[in-house]
C-alpha cells in the first residue's frame, strides 16, 4: 500500500514537470494555392446568369502556434488572400465574361491536433477564419469590350454601373468562415519543422452588401458565400517552453 501512494505520488509530482516539459511556442511563414467559388452569383439583376469557370487564388500568412503537449495545441495566422470567381457565357449571341477579385486580410484561430512519430506527425486543424476585405474588382466584358452600360434593377431609383471596375462597396467588410486543415509536420531539425497540407474554407455569412442583395431573373435573392480549397506549405521554427 505505501509503495502504491508512493508511486501515485510521485506521479503527481512528474506530472506538470513532464506536461511543461512537452509545451513548445513557435512561428512560421505559409503559403497555399488554391481554387475558389462564390456561391449564388449575384449579377444584379439582370435577365441571365453566367456559367462558372474554374477560378484560382492564394494566401500567404504568418503563423504562430502553441502546443498544449504532442497532441494538441492553437494556432493563429495573419495575413492576405486572394479570393473570387470568374464567369463566361453566351447570352443571346453576345458573349459575356465576368472575373471578381477579393482581396481579404485573414485571421485563422485553429484548434490543433496531432499524432504520430518523432519525425512526421498527421495533424487535423480546425476553427473560424475572420476575412477583412480590403479591395474587391472586376473585369466584366460584354463582347471583349468594357460592359460599360448602365442597369436600374428593381425598386432602384439610380441606375448603376455594371461594369465598373472597382466594386468594394458591393462587398461586406467581414466574412465569418468555418475552416478545416489536414496534413503532415515533419522535422527537419530540433528546431525547425515543415507543414503541407490540404486545407477547405466556407464562408457562414452573405458577401453582399445589404443595398446591393438584389433579387435575380426569377425575383428570388440568394445570398453568397466564399468557399475555397488549395493546398498549404509552410516553415516553422520552435521555441521549447519549459525544461526539455
Amino acid at each position: 500500500m505505501r509503495k502504491t501512494l508512493s508511486a501515485m505520488l510521485l506521479a503527481m509530482i512528474l506530472a506538470p514537470a513532464l506536461l511543461m516539459a512537452q509545451k513548445q511556442l513557435y512561428f512560421g511563414l505559409a503559403g497555399t494555392g488554391l481554387s475558389s467559388v462564390i456561391t449564388n452569383q449575384n449579377n444584379y439583376g439582370l435577365p441571365f446568369e453566367m456559367d462558372y469557370k474554374v477560378t484560382f487564388g492564394g494566401a500567404g500568412n504568418a503563423t504562430i502556434g502553441f502546443d498544449f503537449n504532442k497532441s494538441v495545441g492553437l494556432r493563429l495566422e495573419i495575413g492576405v488572400s486572394k479570393l473570387g470567381q470568374n464567369y463566361k457565357d453566351n447570352y443571346k449571341d453576345t458573349v459575356y465574361t465576368r472575373n471578381i477579385k477579393l482581396n481579404y486580410l485573414q485571421l485563422p484561430l485553429m484548434f490543433k491536433f496531432r499524432t504520430g512519430g518523432e519525425i512526421a506527425k498527421f495533424y487535423v486543424m480546425a476553427g473560424p477564419q475572420f476575412n477583412i476585405l480590403l479591395a474587391a474588382s472586376q473585369q466584366y466584358l460584354k463582347q471583349e469590350l468594357i460592359f460599360d452600360e448602365y442597369y436600374r434593377p428593381v425598386d432602384w431609383s439610380e441606375p448603376i454601373l455594371i461594369g465598373k471596375e472597382t466594386i468594394t462597396e458591393r462587398y461586406n467588410a467581414l466574412d465569418i468562415m468555418g475552416r478545416i486543415d489536414f496534413g503532415t509536420d515533419i522535422q527537419l531539425t530540433g528546431n525547425l519543422f515543415l507543414n503541407a497540407g490540404l486545407t477547405l474554407a466556407y464562408g457562414f455569412t452573405d458577401i453582399n452588401a445589404s443595398d446591393y442583395q438584389i433579387p435575380d431573373k426569377d425575383g428570388n435573392y440568394n445570398p453568397s458565400h466564399n468557399f475555397y480549397g488549395g493546398i498549404t506549405f509552410g516553415i516553422n521554427y520552435l521555441f521549447p517552453v519549459g525544461t526539455r
